[in-house]
């Protein structure tokens, strides 16, 4: 008996479920052509990340090199990690290696040089770039088309740095087609790379330097936070400085001074693993509500984040592609009279069904930040001025991706299997993929159900209704096996 067959019977004969996170997932990691240590260390990296599902995702390392007097980054001799015989991985592979990208001179490169591009983006900028909908690159590379051809939606592209040296090696690329699974994988590849040695972005130090009494301002910072995180039930509160980046004009570098989560439910489990994992965010200038309120010292409201625009790419992009929780969120620019002209973000976030709140969380904040007012000099709880932020007309990542695939994990007996459905599959389209799936017998009948809660299981009426699993994104399904009777059908009241 195999390992998988014994860890399904395993998991399955004591009243659970299978984790999809631990299925052997086929595929194969391939170690580098030309045995670099640090090449080594990502190839061992992509071994042991276990967090995504079967298909549909690749990742290979684009390493930083000199070729012909140019800097490039080349991945044709560099760790990789596909699905084994799949041969849309193949032909994107294939084609992959037959491309640099230029880093050092964006013209007059021949054709099998292309300039530009996300991979190009991670590796100046030194942060990881996210896309996640790489249709709006269409047309920009050979690459990027071909990636749309293989089912390629999204990507993320993580630039790796060695921990000693602080230097930057090069790029670690995951293409994939659902952006659900952006970043249970990050954070996956992250604890992997840094167990040998690497990360995936570096703050160059030292942070810009806060003037006056800093320990005072960070003491009523803490206690303002908990106290309104607490009384008015919110989800997250946390304060952002920024710093200019020397490398960037165009960029914003937020670091993180303080945070306070409150009430944080299973749904809204992957939004503070975002936020537990950045203490540092860099931006470009404007974006988010962080960047647009720093920048203006305006007060930036939006009653549902999910939707807002700007969070379509850039590293925002991995809370919002992974969060189906509808929350609102709240941004004021304030300044301590301890630290001068230091310029402070209080970002609050709290679930949208609430009750409208802004006064009595600024009365609150007022009461407990005695030394703070706001950067453009009027008192906490004088009249306040917010910018309203609607969505954009440019779609919101669920209406835009509305029709997007649904990964589903079922389970029969001691089988399991790992596939996808559109989003807008009918009742009958999911039966009949079951029914393929697990060949089975005509002359029963069997009750379908889908994990709504952790410990609770529901009747199946339609993939919308169905709770998805917090880390992959996917949806569970078992299937019972009940009576016989002349003629298969689907049974699926409780």
């Amino acid at each position: 008996m195999s390992g998988f067959t014994q860890l399904l019977k395993s998991e399955l004969t004591h009243g659970g479920f299978i984790d999809p996170s631990r299925i052997d997932p086929g595929r194969e990691a391939c170690p580098p052509i030309e045995r670099e240590t640090s090449d080594e260390k990502i190839f061992s990296a992509f071994v042991r990340a276990k967090s995504f599902p079967l298909h549909r995702i690749i990742f290979q390392f684009w390493r930083q090199r000199a070729v012909g007097g140019r800097m490039v980054l080349d991945c044709s001799r560099s760790s990789y990690a596909v699905l084994i015989y799949n041969l849309l991985h193949a032909k994107y592979r294939s084609l992959c290696i037959k491309y640099k990208y230029s880093i050092d001179n964006p013209n007059a490169n021949p054709p099998w040089i292309i300039s530009g591009g996300p991979v190009v983006t991670a590796f100046l900028n030194h942060f990881p770039e996210v896309i996640v909908d790489l249709r709006s690159y269409q047309g920009s590379n050979p690459l990027v088309d071909c990636a749309l051809e293989c089912g390629f939606l999204c990507c993320m592209m993580l630039p790796i740095f060695d921990h000693d040296s602080r230097c930057i090696i090069g790029v670690v690329e995951c293409s994939m087609k659902h952006h659900a699974l952006l970043l249970p994988i990050f954070n996956d590849l992250k604890r992997e790379l840094e167990k040998e040695g690497l990360s995936i972005y570096h703050v160059p130090g030292p942070y810009k330097a806060i003037s006056g009494d800093w320990e005072t301002a960070k003491t009523e910072i803490e206690n303002g936070l908990k106290i309104a995180c607490e009384s008015h039930h919110l989800t997250l509160g946390q304060v952002w400085v920024s710093y200019d980046s020397d490398e960037n004009d165009d960029q914003m570098k937020l670091v993180k001074l303080s945070s306070y989560f409150g009430n944080v439910d299973s749904d809204m489990s992957s939004f503070k693993e975002f936020y537990d994992t950045f203490d540092v965010i860099f931006l470009k200038k404007g974006e988010g509500l962080v960047g647009r309120t720093l920048e203006t010292q305006q007060s930036h409201f939006c009653r549902d984040v999910y939707k807002l625009s700007d969070n379509k790419e850039g590293v925002l992009a991995l809370l919002y592609a992974n969060n189906k929780s509808v929350y609102t969120c709240l941004v004021i620019c304030l300044r301590s009279t301890h630290t001068g002209e230091l310029e402070y973000a209080f970002e609050f976030f709290w679930p949208c069904n609430r009750q409208y709140i802004l006064e009595t969380l600024i009365l609150t904040l007022r009461k407990y930040l005695p030394s703070f007012k706001f950067a453009y000099g009027d008192q906490l709880g004088d009249l306040l001025t917010v910018v309203d932020v609607k969505k954009s007309s440019s779609e919101a990542l669920n209406e835009t991706n509305a029709d997007d695939d649904v990964a589903i994990f079922a389970a029969y007996r001691h089988e399991a299997s790992l596939f996808y459905l559109p989003s807008s599959s009918t009742f009958e389209n999911i039966m009949n993929k079951l029914n393929n799936v697990f060949q089975l017998d005509p002359a029963r009948t069997y009750k379908v159900e889908y994990q709504a809660s952790p410990s609770r299981w529901s009747s199946l009426v339609s993939l919308e209704s169905c709770r998805r699993i917090d880390d992959m994104g996917a949806i569970k399904l078992r299937l019972q096996a009940e009576g016989r009777q002349v003629g298969w059908q689907w049974k699926t009241n409780s």
